[in-house]
């Protein structure tokens, strides 16, 4: 027979054996649930009035971990124009910094309501959500998207979906709790952002694959540049997304005043994109921008995209009309983006 001690020293090495496999199926289950990806995408331009150039503009890498709880992770490391080249500078890494997109924490509160928590890009209109190249249409960027708001803030959002009829209205609450500390090339930095956006899914009642992509997107901010005497700004702001058959439309409009009524800026665009098969499509976009202390712009895209893969574009556009911005060029560009 066993003495006692004996006993009691095989139960306790029994259960330090049982916890160890228990805390390592704990650990594996941690760690897978993390998932790595990114993005990337390079370049050639032929600019009207500069040198011709070919980038590789991001090296994104996404990192998001989701267990299936009610919390998850996402966090977004970019290295911004890491290598570029043209016949005055050669090879050259100038213009390349590294720049943490996004890192946040989501926590659902209950089916129509949760939180965030951190740095996330700014929830106003649709394409600042979803500007990764291989996600959009075009190489360049609607200029009203990147220059009347802040893109990105470091704060806190409440966002969820609530059934109304027969659509789905998306909301999004935000404010801003830390001021951005890094300042990337010529970006102006914003402080006191706060504001909300409606988007309401499904508007026209239809039904099957073409129901969640009818929508209307309503945005108000407001906020003030990090500059001694800065007004405070409020923003205005209708989105949409239409598609049927071959085509698909989208478009954004905004209007800002400063609290006394001044004018601070406006802008749109539109832009269609036309499926001629083979997955081949045709793009054009009109677009606009006044701001109050540069010339205002009004200009034209036309091109073409191949969708590779479902992973990766093929893009050429041609860019007219009037205003010169350094990061988007008027002139002919040719790129490629991929997501892994």
């Amino acid at each position: 027979m066993l003495s006692t001690f004996t006993r009691i020293t095989l139960s306790v090495i029994s259960l330090c054996m049982l916890c160890k496999s228990v805390l390592a199926e704990e650990a594996d289950s941690f760690w897978n649930g993390f998932h790595v990806g990114g993005y990337s995408s390079v370049d050639a331009r032929l600019p009207r009035t500069e040198a011709a150039q070919l980038k590789l503009n991001e090296v994104s890498m996404i990192v998001t971990w989701d267990q299936g709880t009610r919390l998850k992770f996402f966090s977004e490391l970019e290295l911004e124009n890491p290598i570029s080249y043209d016949h005055h500078d050669g090879v050259n890494t100038k213009q390349s910094y590294v720049d943490l997109e996004r890192f946040y924490f989501d926590y659902n509160l209950n089916e129509k309501a949760n939180i965030r928590l951190g740095r996330f890009l700014t929830p106003a209109g649709r394409w600042n959500q979803l500007h990764a190249p291989p996600l959009v249409w075009t190489a360049s960027r609607p200029l009203v998207t990147s220059r009347l708001f802040p893109s990105s803030i470091n704060g806190a959002m409440l966002f969820g979906s609530l059934p109304i009829s027969h659509m789905d209205m998306e909301y999004q609450v935000y404010a801003e709790a830390l001021k951005d500390q890094h300042q990337d090339g010529n970006e102006i930095i914003h402080r006191e952002v706060k504001g909300a956006r409606l988007a309401f899914n499904n508007i026209l009642g239809l039904s099957g694959s073409n129901a969640g992509l009818n929508t209307l997107g309503l945005n108000v901010m407001s906020y003030q540049k990090d500059i001694h005497g800065s007004p405070t700004y409020h923003l205005y702001g209708l989105d949409f997304l239409l598609e049927f058959n071959r085509w698909e439309f989208s478009g954004e409009v905004y209007e800002r005043k400063t609290t006394g009524g001044d004018d601070g800026g406006s802008g749109a665009y539109l832009q269609s994109a036309y499926s001629l098969g083979s997955e081949w499509y045709w793009i054009t976009r009109l677009e606009t921008l006044h701001e109050v202390d540069s010339k205002n712009a009004d200009r034209w895209v036309l091109g073409m995209t191949k969708r590779v893969k479902p992973n990766q574009l093929l893009k050429f556009e041609f860019i007219g009309g009037s205003g010169e911005y350094e990061d988007v060029p008027r002139g002919f560009v040719t790129s490629f983006a991929v997501m892994f």
